[in-house]
């Protein structure tokens, strides 16, 4: 879609925003989609409004980065601090191809969350499945660059812990 197209269509979209769906998005705009939320009386209620906003995976990076800015003064959420059972949230289990260690194997866990990133710690756990007392690793990932089953995964815990 060229330039011109594109802007016909959201010049189309624009003119069949009702009154109130108009002063939503304007709320959006200048208070922040964190606080619009909020004013809304909740996610469902912003759903019930809007319930395809969040098929936009930017929109979700939004919310997830506003999150962080307004109720995290040092920048970082810890998922064991907001999850049901204080755990962290489980990213995948990799198990090593080299001889030495074939038995032992590596569950990577998001730690926490931050303005664009992800935190990921490394646990190596031996063929007893018991885990040794020091991460193996640690590594950030950025936000955009997670799979969409990853990304609603942290999404949906923060939407259900805040709002």
């Amino acid at each position: 879609m060229n330039l011109q197209e594109h802007i016909k269509k959201v010049l189309k979209e624009e003119t069949k925003l009702t009154p109130l769906q108009k002063k939503v998005f304007d709320s959006i705009s200048n208070s922040g989609l964190y606080n619009t939320i909020k004013m809304m009386g909740g996610y469902n209620n912003f759903i019930n409004f809007a319930p395809d906003y969040f098929d936009d995976k930017d929109h979700k990076i939004d919310l997830i980065n506003e999150i962080v800015e307004n109720v995290e003064p040092d920048g970082y959420i810890y998922f064991y601090d907001i999850t049901q059972h204080g755990e962290d949230l489980f990213y995948y289990e990799e198990k090593p191809t080299w001889q030495d260690n074939n038995d032992h194997t590596y569950e990577h866990y998001f730690v926490n969350v931050a303005n664009e990133i992800v935190g990921v710690k490394v646990w190596e756990y031996d063929e007893n499945g018991e885990m040794f007392d020091e991460e193996y690793d640690s590594y950030y990932i950025k936000l955009y660059k997670l799979d969409d089953k990853y990304l609603n995964k942290i999404f949906d815990t923060l939407v259900g812990y805040y709002l």
